[in-house]
């Protein structure tokens, strides 16, 4: 990596937490400049906006948080395992999560929603592409025997997303884990019942 790379990964990576707290609207090229010590030259030298910086930002904030959330379930063989230890990671990686700003899919939503179409754009990619990763692995998991053969695959996944993005919500909003906590419980049981026997 070559000293103009390492640079622009320097940005982004003391950017990302900046944009994730203060949002992509809300964050500025200040704010960036003072959380980096660099100068607006070397901002400008290796992003052409601050728009192409929020994307590149947010590409690194969903990386991370797809690495951290996955990292644990191919730990697991059976299906429902892994979709509770899926579940199970939110709450182990809560305090890392909430330290950071919160969820970065619901921030940026919620940030974009009306105001910058390329930060949507990407943020219902990566929603698309979480459902589709949890669908693939209860599809998995009938194929096995596993869960119920009945069981609503694309269904299940919009509701563990929906899940968990309302429960990080409200529990950043309130200040209060139990929110989450509660959410896990629910999965969890969720997916149990779904478990064929």
């Amino acid at each position: 990596m070559n000293k103009s790379e390492r640079t622009k990964n320097y940005i982004v990576e003391v950017a990302s937490p900046i944009f994730n707290k203060k949002g992509y609207a809300g964050t500025s090229i200040s704010d960036v400049l003072a959380g980096t010590g660099l100068t607006k030259g070397s901002i400008y030298g290796n992003f052409k906006n601050k728009d192409e910086l929020a994307v590149a930002v947010l590409e690194y904030n969903l990386s991370r948080s797809a690495k951290l959330i996955y990292s644990s379930i191919n730990s697991k063989a059976n299906a429902c395992d892994r979709l509770i230890k899926f579940a199970e990671s939110f709450r182990k990686y809560y305090d890392a999560i909430m330290n950071y700003g919160g969820c970065p899919v619901m921030n940026a939503a919620v940030d974009s929603d009306d105001g910058n179409p390329l930060i949507k754009k990407k943020v219902i990619k990566f929603i698309k592409l979480w459902k589709q990763s949890i669908e693939a692995i209860i599809k998995d998991g009938k194929k096995n025997n596993e869960f119920k053969s009945n069981s609503d695959a694309e269904g299940i996944a919009m509701l563990l997303v929906s899940i968990i993005e309302g429960s990080l919500m409200l529990s950043k909003a309130t200040g209060e884990k139990k929110y989450i906590e509660n959410a896990i419980d629910h999965i969890i049981e969720l997916i149990d019942g779904l478990r064929a026997r």
